[in-house]
């Protein structure tokens, strides 16, 4: 635990978002099963879910996507007034605990809601949970640049354009990972840096720190929530249409481009 903590440290004092999510991703608590996850909402059987026989509106996804955001802060909010009461804690040991459950909280909403409206391949291979997949919807959660438009050309909702070839072709490559490498940025900077964790001195008082730190994190995943559960719905199948297909792709070009830009000016 000390040495996880550790490391946490250090992945927070580097702004290293990648190594703060493997840390995370080492906690059960932030796995959910996509089979078991539908089984129960959808009120189906495992085999139903495996064999794709899930039948639902946008509208009730929708309502499902609420309702699990919901559940996600109140457990991260209730965590988070834990991690509150005891007064006076070393930052060390306060702020990563901090982090580490939030971080959870946030991955786990990721992935239901990613299952919900049927972005799971974005985020899970072979049963295993992508970093960069994740990264890209915590960049859309904290409101990246490009992020929500890369989700949107790289799911299978946008499978039915010609132009979708562009994803598999060098270009996409060369563009993929300077704005992912910036999405990831722009995530650090929003979760990892002294502004984003000055709630962390609530902990010196026992009690009123408590209340302080849970409503702190009840506000803070709930806009972040409603920005990813947004960018998904614009994307889900029916409200996706060819003409917002090329919107996004002019988004991520001119990102793109930014980047270039800034890269050159060095």
């Amino acid at each position: 635990m000390e040495k996880n903590n550790a490391s946490l440290v250090t992945a927070i004092q580097n702004l290293d978002l990648k190594s703060l999510l493997e840390i995370v991703l080492d906690n059960p608590m932030a796995h959910v099963n996509r089979v078991d996850f539908l089984a129960k909402i959808y009120n189906i059987s495992d085999e139903d879910v495996r064999l794709g026989k899930i039948q639902s509106s946008l509208k009730e996804k929708e309502a499902l996507a609420k309702r699990s955001i919901k559940n996600n802060i109140t457990k991260s909010t209730s965590l988070s007034f834990a991690s509150g009461i005891p007064g006076g804690l070393a930052l060390a040991g306060t702020i990563p605990a901090d982090i580490l459950q939030n971080m959870i909280f946030s991955i786990r909403l990721i992935q239901e809601l990613a299952y919900i409206y049927e972005y799971e391949e974005l985020i899970d291979k072979d049963g295993e949970l992508q970093i960069d997949g994740i990264i890209l919807f915590l960049g859309a959660m904290f409101s990246a640049q490009g992020a929500g438009s890369l989700i949107r050309i790289a799911s299978v909702n946008a499978a039915n354009f010609a132009s979708k070839k562009i994803m598999t072709s060098a270009l996409m490559k060369t563009v993929w990972y300077p704005l992912l490498k910036n999405i990831s940025k722009v995530v650090a900077s929003k979760t990892l840096t002294k502004k984003a964790l000055a709630g962390a001195a609530t902990k010196a008082i026992p009690l009123l720190g408590g209340v302080a730190s849970g409503g702190l994190t009840a506000v803070t995943m709930s806009v972040a929530a409603k920005k990813l559960n947004m960018e998904l719905v614009r994307g889900y199948k029916s409200n996706y249409s060819e003409d917002n297909f090329s919107k996004d792709i002019k988004i991520i070009e001119a990102e793109f481009e930014e980047i270039e830009s800034e890269k050159n000016e060095i």
